[in-house]
């Protein structure tokens, strides 16, 4: 009975407009796509979290467009000139080939700090005149495939949202100018001024340029889409249906805030077909108007809390929304809490995607197995973990410090971590649960190439337990002045598996645990280099890290 009270929720929801709208005239060679975040975004210690093998996947799933945030005042050697540093082009231009490769269409995103108290840059329009011309001369040779957005989710915050919007509105238009003395030919994504909303769009002044897509981001309705979210006024706010239920509604926290109060108040209008779907059809009548194509290249809910056959449902609607209507649409996001897989901690593929989300985007399930570092190592012997800037088949991230993962010494690219904070760590992530009793037991090692000047260096190099979902033990070798010398000079270290210690965990709920000798190697799903309780400020470089049997 539940489930169909669901569908015939869904049901009534489309009945209203969805089969009946006017749809955008001017059409695109791509419809649905998914961002690729996190990896050229924050800092420089990310660039290995995708690989030719995800877009692939993309493919193979039915994807057509790929977005690729950028976070360009974090990519440039800090200058009046803000000079776009080579390691940056180098990674966008794998992803430019690899999206040609597979017959994929790629956004050039210039991405920007979007935390909910952040303000954009008060001199952002000398920043993007600086860079973009910079983008569009290293990519205007580079295939049709390529698409540029100018800026995402500009937001002054001055206290003045029209002034705000329209002075966005300038500023894009002078940086539009600055791309076309250069590049006449490659498509523009161009936005509002007030986080991309739809409104802000609406209110941009006629650029007078056939080969624009209008944009906006589409997180409707914000309770529903963002409940739990700790960046947000709704974390304290879960378990909210969609669509509205007035029986479902869980009540409002103690002490309820403003935000929480009006949230909570306004749900069931904002969550209603009027809402959400007038701005839409708002959006359709602007971009025929202007002979524009139109896009929502964000939308999507946070997994966290969202109960799963709902989340579901509201990418059906949504998607459904914006399919009727022509308009092209990108979700936020592939792997993370947006994403398209049944959990961020886990993304074997096919294995772990979400099947009936998939579905409700207009997706495909690919079949067959994934491939995986454990099995590709197992059948080659090759136990290669990471070397010259690639790690195969792993996933890598690094936090709490500053450097780079692809640094490059002449011709090599090396791990570099500096300014280190306590217990900052890399991570190597196998993607699932690796069974190594064998490789213990027969006397495999870990070996790896370390430099560092640091006399106080204290990293623990440990595996982990895949049962970190429940806790997250530990095996663990300290690499310390006895282990490596400060001398500033490449060094081998070679440790049997065997010599790794059942220490013990952390986690942020429970705090540190001694072992309890509960570590299996039969589960281990990471190898993690992590600091020590103090700071390191010059920290240490590595490479050509494997196993060795």
């Amino acid at each position: 009975m539940k489930k169909l009270f669901s569908l015939f929720l869904i049901l009534s929801f489309f009945a209203g407009s969805g089969f009946a709208a006017q749809s955008v005239q001017k059409s695109l060679p791509f419809s649905k796509g998914i961002n690729l975040p996190g990896w050229l975004e924050y800092n420089r210690l990310n660039t290995l979290r995708y690989g030719r093998q995800d877009f692939e996947n993309l493919k193979s799933m039915g994807v057509e467009i790929v977005r690729l945030p950028v976070w360009f005042e974090i990519w440039n050697d800090g200058s009046s000139e803000y000079k776009v540093v080579p390691e940056c082009f180098e990674m966008i231009d794998k992803a430019v080939d690899w999206a040609k490769e597979l017959g994929l269409y790629i956004i050039i995103d210039f991405h920007n700090d979007c935390n909910g108290s952040s303000k954009t840059n008060p001199k952002i329009e000398k920043v993007l005149l600086k860079i973009w011309p910079q983008i569009v001369e290293h990519y205007k040779d580079r295939g049709s495939h390529i698409v540029y957005e100018v800026m995402n989710e500009p937001h002054f915050s001055s206290g003045n949202l029209k002034s705000d919007i329209s002075k966005w509105g300038k500023i894009q238009g002078n940086v539009l100018k600055a791309i076309r003395e250069i590049d006449k030919s490659h498509t523009i994504i161009v936005g509002g001024g007030d986080w991309n909303s739809l409104d802000s769009m609406l209110a941009l002044p006629d650029y007078d340029d056939d080969n624009l897509i209008y944009n906006f981001h589409d997180y409707t309705p914000f309770l529903f889409t963002h409940q739990g979210a700790t960046w947000t006024y709704t974390k304290r706010l879960t378990n909210i249906p969609f669509p509205y239920v007035k029986e479902k509604m869980p009540p409002l926290p103690k002490n309820a805030s403003q935000d929480e109060k009006r949230e909570y108040k306004n749900y069931e209008k904002n969550s209603s077909e009027e809402v959400l779907v007038s701005p839409l059809d708002k959006a359709v009548e602007f971009a025929n108007k202007r002979n524009a194509s139109l896009m929502c290249n964000e939308f999507g809910v946070y997994m966290n809390y969202a109960q799963p056959e709902e989340r579901v449902n509201w990418y059906r609607i949504k998607c459904g929304w914006m399919a009727d209507r022509n308009i092209i649409r990108v979700s936020w996001d592939y792997t993370q809490e947006f994403g398209v897989f049944n959990s961020p901690n886990e993304s074997r593929f096919p294995e772990d995607l979400n099947a009936p989300l998939l579905e409700a985007m207009g997706f495909k399930l690919p079949a067959g197995k994934s491939k995986t570092w454990f099995n590709n190592a197992r059948e080659s012997g090759d136990w290669t973990i990471y070397k010259n800037g690639s790690i195969g088949l792993l996933k890598a991230n690094a936090y709490s410090a500053e450097g780079s993962l692809t640094h490059k010494i002449d011709s090599e690219q090396v791990i570099f971590l500096s300014s280190i904070s306590p217990y900052g760590q890399i991570c190597f992530s196998f993607g699932e649960a690796c069974d190594f009793t064998e490789l213990k037991d027969s006397g495999a090692q870990v070996e790896f190439l370390i430099k560092s000047k640091d006399k106080a260096l204290n990293i623990s190099l440990y595996f982990r337990d895949m049962e970190s979902k429940i806790f997250p033990w530990r095996a663990s070798y300290s690499l310390n002045s006895k282990v490596v010398k400060a001398d500033g000079e490449w060094h081998k270290v070679t440790i049997p598996l065997k010599d790794f210690s059942d220490i013990g965990g952390w986690t942020n709920a429970e705090g540190w645990k001694n072992g309890e000798h509960k570590f299996s190697w039969s589960l281990v799903d990471a190898l993690i280099f992590d600091n020590g309780a103090s700071p390191s400020k010059s920290g240490f470089m590595l490479k050509d890290i494997k196993i060795v049997r």
